[in-house]
């Protein structure tokens, strides 16, 4: 199931998300599925995919599930809502796992006489992939108006390995000669939210990582507290997209002094996804914790528990995938 809705809406699909079906039970639901959200200029698209034994039990209205799920459609919040259904159709090493960092998504519609070509050159893939942080990959195949239709789904171990990864595959994330076989195509990622994300809030530090354009690339569990809302739903944003308007001129200046100088420290304010705002102090360092990418730690003004610990540190720390435990309860903020 996909579709976006505004920014300002993100809060609110985020209670309905954590909020439990009113009947729980054991019987007929999903082997399992996970929440994807990616940040755009303008809206906040979302993704809710699952894997199930019986496509049955997907049309299953009665039936319960043991796990949480989408209160489906959602279409009091999110807009252009779509639902659709593949079949499994090559061995997925880590069925029925659809949990990671991020969710890399390839659909294409095959070319005539091209589906057997399309499937082996995605068996070719499999090693490399894997090594580079692949946790699982799964294909899934549909037939619409005699048109075949081919999706693949990469689960990612961590932001960090698919943003090298792209930057460091000479052909580009996707093989063109895979394309080729398509007559349409669309690629597609989404940072991903587990089951168990949305038992409570992340804690521990509040770090995002930016590179050198001041996009965001990744950020820890940590800042759910500060922002209002899981760090997935600002990444891939800019600077600006948590900047109050009449400063982002001032934070692109700010940015580049600090690209210059490799460190800095001090106090900001944050415009959140609510339209509240929220003053931090921070401490950034750059090309931390690789080179090209860039760590700021956000805490409020009061807070010195980590100011004696080294940046890197802190760092390597947010990130560790450690079980979650209770975070603290999101700080109030002013509007």
């Amino acid at each position: 199931m996909r579709g976006g809705l505004p920014s300002e809406r993100s809060r609110l699909l985020l209670e309905r998300l954590r909020t439990p079906p009113a009947e729980v039970t054991s019987s007929g639901g999903p082997l399992s599925f996970t929440y994807g959200f990616r940040n755009e200029p303008d809206h906040l698209s979302f993704l809710a995919i699952s894997s199930w034994r019986e496509f049955s039990d997907i049309g299953d209205a009665g039936g319960g599930t043991s796990v949480r799920r989408p209160q489906a459609p959602l279409g009091d919040l999110v807009d252009g809502v779509q639902i659709e259904h593949y079949e499994l159709v090559e061995d997925s090493p880590g069925l029925p796992i659809l949990d990671g960092a991020v969710l890399g998504l390839v659909w294409g519609r095959i070319a005539p006489n091209a589906e057997g070509a399309a499937h082996d050159m995605v068996r070719q893939v499999r090693d490399e992939i894997a090594r580079a942080g692949v946790l699982a990959l799964h294909v899934g195949r549909r037939v619409v108006d005699n048109r075949s239709e081919i999706v693949v789904v990469a689960l990612w171990s961590s932001r960090i390995a698919l943003h090298a990864f792209a930057k460091g595959r000479a052909s580009g994330t996707i093989n063109p000669e895979f394309l080729k076989l398509m007559t349409e195509w669309r690629f597609e990622t989404y940072d991903c939210l587990g089951p168990d994300r949305f038992l409570v809030p992340g804690s521990g530090p509040a770090v995002l990582l930016a590179d050198d354009g001041g996009r965001y690339v990744d950020a820890s569990p940590g800042v759910e507290a500060l922002l209002g809302v899981p760090g997935e739903f600002i990444l891939h944003g800019q600077l600006e997209d948590i900047t109050p308007e009449e400063s982002r001129a001032e934070i692109r200046v700010a940015w580049r002094s600090f690209l210059e100088a490799g460190h800095q420290e001090g106090t900001v304010v944050l415009r959140r996804h609510d339209g509240t705002r929220l003053t931090v102090k921070f401490r950034a360092r750059a090309n931390c914790p690789h080179p090209g990418l860039h760590a700021s730690l956000l805490s409020l003004p009061g807070d010195d528990s980590l100011d004696g610990q080294r940046l890197e540190q802190v760092v390597a720390e947010a990130f560790e995938g450690a079980e979650l435990a209770p975070g603290p309860t999101p700080v109030p903020a002013t509007a």
